[in-house]
């Protein structure tokens, strides 16, 4: 201690503030790579929320007593607690994505509480619950829901009906037309009288995916393009697989759908036929039979004999009609055609050449009988039709074989271990190095400098020159010390030593 003692006295203030801040550096550097390493591992507690539910996980971590820690649109907490922590957020209804849903009707005041609040709350509500249900979906990031349900009246005499609007924020990519469709339905379902093709799907994105009041054949074409196409490659890869091998065999399909709508109407008539349509048969008989007698004055007398004179008559009739309505026959038909038919199909089909024969490594290409034959199973595999412009290439070519160096290394255990702490490596690595580098390029310089080498040079005269010191070279090539170095160069050259020592002397002074 009296050596550390006496060394410490004769050191200078600025070598005393060297090693005072060596010191400090040191120890900082380890108490950053003590907490590094005593500081639990984070994990991910919840990721993509949006910032009123970021806010509200934030706020009940607080009340917990949780260290948390953000990143961007992600949450992390310690790895021992992530579980609980879950548990507990969950059991307060935490997090809340989108809009809210029932619960708003359980803020409400039954006395306070008029008609039309109740059925805004509840719409709300509804919206709310739908976009709850679509964020589910595998994909989505976001989503909203808007309906518009008109208000019922006994006076109205027309009845409007409701629509609705959904707009999806994905992840990565672009809304599927099929995913689409399914929000489509599951809104419709939850709203009454509320028709699917009142639905508009949208892509926050890309766009409009399904129009409202539009047929969406049309638009489920272009997402039903690429999945027939890959599902006919692959009926196609296996069956020429089990003839030339596994690999040996490439196809590709591009098929050109049918997008036009169209409707026809035909009347057909045919005069040469006549059709019966009815027959109708009145049969009319009539007798009458009457007297009559002339009139006179001895008709006129109360005497008279009125009735002496009468004549008789009578009269027969008989008619039959029979009338048959005839009509020609008729035939109507309605017809639509709907888009999504095949118009036309092109496939290419590539087969590997065999292997190599004999030691001089020939290859005899496939002859053109088997290539024929592969050629004709694949128009019945496609149910080719030339009218329709349907074409089939089938070409035998060498592949191409891929060669790998060496064999695949796969990671070991050390190898895991190092991927998956990768992070925590660090924050103990780093520390080290730095430590590491204070103690060895500052510290030790430091401490291996004598006092009688770290005396100041004020007591030099300024205007001296330095004193010829003798050299001993067989002491210099033995020793080699930095002292024996520096008197040598001194020695050497004294013109520029004393310029050195002149202006460090002048620094001295201007700085007391």
């Amino acid at each position: 201690m009296s050596k550390l003692a006496s060394i410490w006295s004769r050191w200078s203030t600025q070598q005393k503030a060297i090693l005072a801040g060596v010191l400090l550096a040191t120890f900082a550097g380890f108490g950053t790579l003590m907490s590094a390493v005593s500081t639990p591992p984070m994990a991910m507690l919840y990721g993509g929320l949006d910032a009123g539910a970021a806010g509200d996980v934030l706020s009940a971590l607080e009340a917990m007593d949780v260290r948390a820690n953000v990143r961007g649109d992600t949450i992390y907490v310690p790895e021992t607690k992530r579980d609980s922590v879950r548990m507990a957020l969950a059991r307060q209804g935490l997090p809340q994505q989108g809009q809210p849903g029932f619960e708003l009707l359980e803020e409400i005041n039954g006395f306070a509480t008029t008609a039309e609040m109740f059925d805004a709350a509840y719409w709300r509500a509804k919206e709310g619950e739908l976009a709850r249900t679509i964020l589910s979906t595998p994909g989505v990031r976001a989503a909203r829901v808007h309906l518009a349900v008109p208000k019922t009246s006994s006076f109205s005499r027309q009845r409007r009906t409701p629509s609705a609007s959904v707009t999806v924020t994905m992840k990565r990519g672009r809304l599927d037309v099929r995913q689409a469709t399914a929000m489509r339905y599951l809104i419709a379902l939850a709203v009454t009288d509320l028709e699917p093709e009142q639905v508009a799907v949208l892509d926050s994105t890309y766009g409009v995916v399904l129009r409202p009041g539009a047929v969406n054949s049309i638009a489920a074409i272009a997402g039903d393009e690429d999945e027939r196409a890959r599902a006919m490659e692959q009926n196609l890869r296996d069956m020429l697989e089990a003839r030339v091998g596994p690999g040996n065999a490439r196809v590709t399909v591009a098929l050109d759908f049918d997008r036009e709508r169209e409707t026809v109407s035909e009347r057909v008539l045919d005069p040469n036929s006549r059709v019966m349509m009815g027959r109708e048969t009145s049969d009319v008989q009539q007798n009458d039979n009457g007297g009559s007698g002339a009139v006179t004055v001895a008709s006129n007398l109360p005497e008279g004999d009125a009735g002496s004179a009468q004549s008789s008559s009578s009269s027969q009739r008989s008619e039959t009609n029979e009338t048959t309505r005839f009509d020609i026959s008729e035939i109507n038909r309605q017809r639509e055609k709907l888009p999504g038919g095949i118009s036309r199909v092109h496939v290419a089909v590539l087969i590997n050449e065999p292997a190599p024969i004999g030691e001089e490594g020939v290859i005899e290409p496939r002859p053109a009988q088997e290539l024929e034959s592969i050629g004709e199973l694949v128009k019945a595999s496609i149910g080719f039709n030339e009218s329709r412009g349907d074409l089939v290439t089938v070409k035998s070519m060498t592949f191409h074989e891929i060669t790998s160096d060496g064999p695949f290394v796969e990671p070991g255990g050390v190898m895991d271990y190092l991927t998956n702490n990768l992070v925590a490596i660090m924050q103990v690595l780093i520390p080290a190095i730095v430590v590491l580098a204070l103690a060895l390029f500052v510290l030790r310089p430091v401490l291996m400098q004598s006092p009688s080498e770290a005396a100041p040079v004020a007591a030099a005269a300024p205007a001296q020159a330095l004193p010829e010191i003798p050299i001993n070279t067989a002491q210099i090539e033995q020793t080699k010390t930095p002292v024996e170095e520096l008197r040598q160069l001194a020695s050497a050259d004294k013109d520029a030593t004393t310029n050195v020592l002149k202006s460090w002397l002048g620094d001295i002074e201007e700085a007391a």
